[in-house]
């Protein structure tokens, strides 16, 4: 017979211990993000330094050319007679507007390097977030199945005292000690998973606190711009300005040459200077000008093939995510609804255990429910929580 003395414990569910000073995402996500403040450095000084370069007054560094010519005998020996010194400076000059097409195509070309850094931060925070929810909903499974131990061991011990006095049956205790076992079996794998889910957070933010609070919607999203789609526009872009480019400089660059020469006949002779000017002007081919109009122009379709592409599939996340976070709002409602309803039955449930008309397996199976519904409420939190940051993810909200 089942005593009336036994009182099993109410194990109201309370949220996961996480640490007093536990980071935001948003701390989360400034920490992981420090490993890139270099090459974010390194970029700026080569945009710099690009920029600096097409400024300069010469397409190309200036050149001297020092020569001689001196006469030779039947046997190709130097004689005293006819000799010839020259030294020629070689100016490159800009095209028509090179300089201008060269300047667009490099702010084009920064504008793509900061939009594809903007957009690994982008993927940085969307594999943060991924592991701060994954990490939380671990810790909640493992603090569940500690509380479920903790409950079924208190039960088994009362039940081995019972049963010393008589009061039970052995196959109760034997029944509890079952449950034990496999609530055991749970906590482990639970820890085993926490383990694995904290450690990948710990590899994107270092040893930070796991974050306990859900990140907070923008002010505006009005002036939001998508990291893909800033990327993606870049891209397209610079093909505009490399097309351009390729379409106007058909030829390399000419050049002006500036010669002061000393030359004399013979060794009687003085020798007499002379100044020369020269301008060069390279020719283009319609092969070669065709070639590369024909690959910029391949570029620029494929990059606004690729933008299209994009913006059905940025379109369709932020509404797919739209959507999940509607309906974990709604399971968060039919899940306080539910603990409302579990809390009431469990109530009845000790009353009838207590008076002898319940079996213990249907008094843990209760027990089991009860608990589950308390944590499915917090597990729905939680899922809540990853919905929404991953609303914030698609429309391209950096924490």
């Amino acid at each position: 017979m089942q005593s009336k003395r036994f009182y099993a414990p109410i194990l109201w569910c309370t949220f996961i211990a996480l640490p007093a000073q536990a980071a935001t995402i948003k701390e989360a996500f400034a920490l992981a993000s420090q490993l890139d403040e270099p090459t974010y450095a390194a970029q700026q000084n080569k945009a710099k330094s690009a920029l600096r370069n097409a400024q300069s007054m010469t397409p190309e560094p200036l050149s001297l050319t020092i020569s001689g010519i001196n006469s030779l005998n039947d046997n190709l020996s130097p004689t005293q007679d006819a000799r010839e010194y020259e030294v020629e400076l070689g100016i490159p000059l800009w095209q028509w507007g090179q300089k201008d097409r060269l300047l667009t195509q490099l702010n084009h070309l920064n504008q793509l390097e900061q939009s594809q850094l903007m957009f690994d931060r982008w993927e940085l925070a969307g594999q943060l977030r991924e592991a701060v929810w994954a990490a939380r909903l671990a810790k909640l499974s493992q603090e569940s199945a500690q509380q479920k131990l903790q409950a079924l061991e208190k039960i088994s011990q009362d039940l081995a005292r019972q049963l010393k006095a008589g009061e039970v049956a052995p196959l109760d205790v034997n029944q509890a000690k079952q449950a034990v076992l496999e609530a055991q079996l749970q906590l482990a794998l639970s820890q085993q998973v926490f383990m694995e889910s904290l450690q990948q957070f710990q590899a994107l933010a270092g040893e930070t606190p796991l974050p306990d609070e859900a990140e907070a919607l923008p002010i505006s999203l009005d002036a939001l711009a998508h990291p893909q789609r800033q990327a993606l526009q870049a891209q397209t872009d610079l093909a505009r300005a490399q097309l351009a480019q390729a379409q106007y400089d058909t030829s390399d660059t000419p050049e002006l040459a500036l010669s002061l020469a000393r030359e004399r006949g013979s060794p009687d002779e003085s020798y007499k200077n002379f100044g020369k000017i020269s301008l060069r002007i390279p020719f283009g081919s319609d092969g070669r000008t065709q070639a590369r109009v024909t690959s910029a122009n391949a570029e620029l379709i494929n990059a606004q093939t690729r933008i299209q592409r994009s913006e059905r599939q940025v379109s369709a996340q932020q509404q797919a995510a739209k959507q999940a976070r509607t309906q974990a709002s709604l399971q968060l409602q039919t899940a306080q609804q539910s603990l409302q309803l579990a809390t009431q039955a469990w109530d009845w449930q000790q009353r009838s255990y207590r008076a002898g008309q319940t079996s213990l397996t249907t008094y843990l199976t209760a027990q089991v429910d009860f608990l589950e519904r308390g944590f499915a409420v917090q597990r729905a939190e939680l899922e809540l929580g990853r919905a929404h940051s991953r609303y914030l993810q698609s429309i391209g909200v950096l924490p």
